[in-house]
């Protein structure tokens, strides 16, 4: 007996040793996994522009990418975090289920703006109107607010994305554009005379909602069944990163600058605030997105999301 006892201690102190450092600290694993996260151009990316400067070397970043690679992206699976509008992300879940979401960044970055003298909102009714983001969120959010005004635009053409309607803008002073945040900004910075109208403005009046889920942060389910700890570090830099938006703008817009994201970094200064940058974790904006999904349906995969696509 007295020799089990022995080999038993012994056994206990050689595993003991094996869980300790020579400081008597018991160690973990440590996952060096890196992340690889992408991100479309504009309001999303400089939401996560100072965590893709101070962690550089910790996560593979790509941001500023067209929109249009987005749904390809949800379906081949190269990426682990995807940030992209909130209804496409909804609607690849319905079909693959290969991610859910973690976060809303962005609340709403839209204007309706023009050059024409002393432009409101009823220039809109029988008007041709150029805007972007057709079958998006932000076309949702959009007719939306048009309905409830009672504004029907004679007609619309869509072009590919707010770079573009940025561009109309500029080059006449008789076009009516649906335009994004930083780009409003850079135009303002080449022609004074344009006027803008708030689409979250309009939006908070129709529907009583503080703002709308706009585009939100992405997780492929397979990162977090393998490196968990890695993508919760991951969402706490990513909030951290998103609320530096608000309280260092011009350290940020600095960081946007170095990434090409919209424009110089005094245009950019200018623009963040307008951007409604806000980290809100999933779960916490379920009742807005289902707002938003109470809409039109048909672009959010048919259906209201289940609780399985909010990441907990």
């Amino acid at each position: 007996m007295k020799r089990i006892l022995f080999v038993i201690m012994a056994l206990f102190t050689l595993i003991c040793v094996g869980c300790s450092n020579n400081n008597g600290a018991t160690t973990t694993e440590v996952d060096n996994y890196k992340l690889s996260v992408l991100a479309p151009g504009g309001a999303p990316a400089i939401a996560a522009a100072e965590l893709a400067t101070t962690y550089k070397d910790d996560y593979t970043f790509t941001l500023g990418v067209e929109a249009s690679v987005l749904q390809t992206e949800f379906v081949n699976k190269t990426n682990d975090v995807i940030i992209a509008p909130i209804n496409l992300g909804a609607n690849m879940y319905s079909k693959n289920q290969n991610y859910v979401l973690a976060s809303v960044l962005t609340w709403g970055n839209l204007f309706f703006a023009s050059g024409k003298a002393n432009f409101t909102l009823a220039d809109m009714n029988g008007a041709d109107v150029i805007f972007f983001g057709q079958n998006t969120v932000n076309d949702v959010v959009v007719k939306y607010v048009l309905e409830q005004n009672n504004i029907v635009p004679a007609n619309i053409t869509y072009l590919g994305d707010t770079g573009l309607t940025r561009d109309q803008l500029v080059a006449s002073d008789d076009v009516i554009v649906l335009i994004a945040e930083p780009a409003l900004s850079v135009a303002k910075a080449k022609k004074a005379n344009i006027t803008s109208i708030s689409v979250q403005d309009l939006y908070q009046e129709a529907s009583g909602n503080n703002k709308f889920p706009q585009a939100g942060c992405f997780v492929k389910q397979d990162t977090i069944k393998e490196h968990k700890a890695v993508v919760d570090s991951f969402l706490e830099r990513l909030e951290t990163s998103a609320g530096l938006c608000a309280t260092q703008t011009e350290v940020v817009a600095g960081y946007a600058e170095a990434f090409a994201l919209g424009g110089t970094k005094p245009i950019l200064t200018k623009a963040i605030p307008n951007c409604n940058i806000n980290y809100v974790k999933a779960s916490n904006a379920k009742a807005a997105i289902e707002f938003a999904v109470s809409i039109k349906p048909a672009l959010f995969g048919g259906a209201v999301p289940a609780n399985e696509f909010y990441y907990a």
